[in-house]
């Protein structure tokens, strides 16, 4: 099943349902890490929700694909504590994102 934009066959209504269960999802996230296997479904499961309701090549896939979740340079002195900070601000950006998508649907006529 494709869906187009926000205006595709699948409602709004279960659009934003599907979208904040993985925003609730991502509490269970805390204290995992960029290469858990927890993490790795949550972002598969999440980027197929997008694709399916915003479709595959979409701004909205792009955008949550360009989050990053690891540090974005490293040298040979970074610490565990660099890839949890990075973990954790990727986690607060995706949030961030799928809240304003949510809002996005809501306010689409």
């Amino acid at each position: 099943m494709h869906r187009e934009g926000v205006s595709g066959t699948g409602s709004r209504e279960e659009m934003t349902k599907e979208i904040e269960r993985q925003i609730l999802a991502m509490e269970g996230l805390k204290g995992k890490s960029a290469v858990s296997a927890e993490f790795s479904m949550w972002r598969r499961q999440t980027e197929d929700i997008l694709n399916v309701f915003f479709g595959e090549n979409s701004a909205e896939v792009q955008e949550f694909n360009a989050i990053y979740y690891t540090p974005v340079f490293l040298t040979c002195r970074m610490g565990d504590e660099a890839f949890d900070e990075a973990f954790r601000g990727g986690l607060a950006e995706a949030r961030l994102f799928l809240q304003s998508l949510m809002e996005k649907i809501r306010r689409t006529d």
